[in-house]
């Protein structure tokens, strides 16, 4: 497969699935308990994997469960598989479509009252369940589930990405008065959004906005319906069969050459955009232009997403 490497679930709905505990085992390790509230920042590594961000999580007392840190995923996410090694039986699982990239259905369940932690810091109880083998195999890493959007409505998160590290702070706590660059979210609702301007290389200029996805590893995805609406050339010389991959399964990709992308005072040029061939159809995302991932992101020294308050903070590395 060529280049990116896309996860990205789009808008969940998890309706009444849902699993319950299975009576505890014999030597089962004991649970951790969870620090509800803090009055100082939780910092612990992530690992900086072909572009994904992993961090390890507590789930019911089991240390060392990887999981893709995903912005642009509606939900948090348990493998399947996962579940069934850590004794959470589904109620009930369902195929569904539409869940992200890609047409292929995908299995779907949900468990409740699971103690997950991070840093010693509970930070979710509810999980989606679904099948992550896919994206384990494409990616080369062992994924134990997602930690999606639900993290930035209950924290500020900030990644270090040159100390390869994530904070977790509460937004009652939170000021920021050092000298990055505030950009107020586009929308206020699932996913975190920002306006951008895009220009092709004819100078034609766009105005776009576009998610901010921790989980794509590309620089910028556009969106087919925008695409369209804003009339983008795309180089018909590119090979045409290049693809990227989504929960539900593999979707075909163009490629073009942009002038450049205009992120608040910052200016990235030139760069290579990937043009989905399928919109993800979500309400969430049908009016979007499309996503910046950890291609754009990675540029800077630290990302600071503040969506209690409305903002993402972009800072450099030249001004701390």
């Amino acid at each position: 497969m060529a280049g990116c490497r896309l996860f990205q679930i789009g808008s969940l709905a998890l309706g009444a699935l849902v699993a319950a505990p299975l009576p505890a085992q014999s030597g089962a390790q004991p649970q951790v308990k969870a620090r509800l509230d803090v009055d100082k920042p939780v910092t612990v590594p992530f690992e900086y994997f072909n572009g994904h961000i992993f961090v390890l999580l507590n789930i019911n007392g089991s240390a060392g469960m990887p999981f893709l840190f995903d912005t642009g995923t509606s939900a948090d996410i348990l493998d399947l598989q996962t579940s069934q090694r850590l004794g959470l039986k589904p109620e009930k699982v369902t195929r569904q479509k539409n869940l992200g990239l890609g047409s292929d259905k995908v299995a779907m369940a949900a468990a409740k009252d699971v103690d997950v932690t991070m840093g010693g810091l509970y930070v979710a109880n509810t999980l989606a369940l679904l099948d992550l083998s896919g994206m384990q195999q494409v990616n080369g890493h062992r994924i134990d589930g997602i930690l999606g959007y639900p993290l930035l409505e209950r924290f500020v998160v900030a990644l270090d990405f040159a100390k390869r590290a994530i904070s977790l702070e509460p937004a009652k706590e939170f000021k920021y008065r050092g000298p990055g660059e505030v950009l107020p979210l586009a929308r206020k609702k699932y996913p975190a959004t920002v306006k951008v301007v895009l220009e092709t290389l004819d100078s034609r200029q766009h105005d776009a906005t576009v998610e901010v996805d921790t989980g794509a590893d590309a620089t910028l995805l556009i969106y087919s319906k925008y695409a369209e609406r804003a009339h983008l050339p795309q180089d018909p010389a590119k090979p045409q069969n290049d693809q990227v991959y989504g929960i539900g399964g593999f979707v075909r990709i163009h490629r073009a050459t942009l002038r450049y992308l205009g992120l608040g005072d910052t200016a990235f040029t030139p760069l290579t955009a990937l043009f989905l061939q399928t919109t993800p159809e979500t309400r969430a995302t049908r009016k979007l232009g499309g996503a910046i991932g950890t291609g754009i992101l990675a540029k800077y020294q630290r990302v600071i997403f503040d969506v209690p308050h409305l903002r993402i903070i972009f800072e450099h590395a030249s001004t701390r």
